[in-house]
């Protein structure tokens, strides 16, 4: 009996070691509450979730930017203002565990969190008005873009995203640490967080564009390609940023294309 155990107790150490080194590893994300520095941004909450808004000019559709899983949202503030200088509108949540949004991220906890929102938003309860948003989804959150975006969400009176942008998507977190560190227990089947992207694409129906550095050598591009191929999409695309790696996306001809794609919505 004392050797069981035991042998209990070391294989809850083992497992609470290991599923917080997966937390540390794949949401290293910024706690810390920082408010918005561009007084055309407002922030909200659903739940305990921080959200960012902005209104979008007349005519204009609304940005649900997905983030990276890297950082703090305040460092895409850069990009927010971009967006809003053309006008539109964002809605920019902080996944949990970050800018102050509570909660232990998991691809369960993330996903809920996500399509809880989306629901909001369409239905009016944070904009204002019911708002079908176009999605961004970075890194990451191109996961959750996916996640969120696949049919099976919205057979229930949701309405569809008018339309996608992927940012340097990966096929599936296990792809990933297997690409970053074969030799390292990550990339085994014990990840709570598996974002299985190339087995939920393909019921991805919306308008698709997909930017994806050439020398990203944490996200091959292979893997945007590999999306690119198995999306439900009628309309799709891939642009390959040349030269940009994983963090160095926003180029001038990268921006000239998602602008291109955005203005048909």
């Amino acid at each position: 009996m004392r050797l069981l155990l035991r042998a209990i107790v070391l294989l809850a150490l083992f497992f609470g070691i290991y599923f917080t080194l997966e937390r540390l590893v794949v949401y290293p994300l910024d706690p810390r509450a920082i408010a918005p520095s561009d007084a055309r941004i407002s922030e909200t909450k659903l739940g305990g979730m921080v959200i960012w808004t902005a209104p979008p000019k007349r005519g204009k559709p609304t940005i649900l930017y997905l983030h990276g899983n890297a950082g703090h949202i305040a460092k895409r503030t850069a990009r927010f203002q971009r967006l809003m200088d053309r006008g539109y509108g964002l809605v920019a949540p902080s996944l949990r565990g970050g800018n102050g949004s509570k909660g232990w991220p998991t691809e369960k906890a993330i996903t809920n969190d996500i399509r809880d929102l989306y629901r909001a938003l369409t239905a009016g309860h944070i904009t204002g008005a019911p708002t079908v948003p176009i999605i961004y989804g970075e890194s990451i959150g191109a996961a959750v873009a996916i996640s969120l975006s696949a049919s099976y969400m919205m057979d229930h009176g949701t309405p569809r995203p008018r339309a996608i942008v992927l940012e340097a998507p990966f096929t599936s977190l296990k792809d990933v640490a297997a690409h970053m560190h074969p030799q390292l227990p990550l990339a085994t089947g014990l990840m709570l967080s598996r974002w299985p992207s190339l087995e939920r694409i393909p019921q991805v129906k919306s308008p698709l564009l997909i930017l994806h550095g050439t020398k990203d050598n944490l996200i091959p591009i292979s893997m945007g390609r590999a999306l690119l191929a198995a999306a439900g999409s009628a309309q799709k695309e891939l642009y390959a940023v040349q030269g940009a790696g994983h963090i160095n996306m926003w180029t001038g001809d990268a921006q000239r294309r998602l602008y291109k794609f955005l203005s048909q919505f």
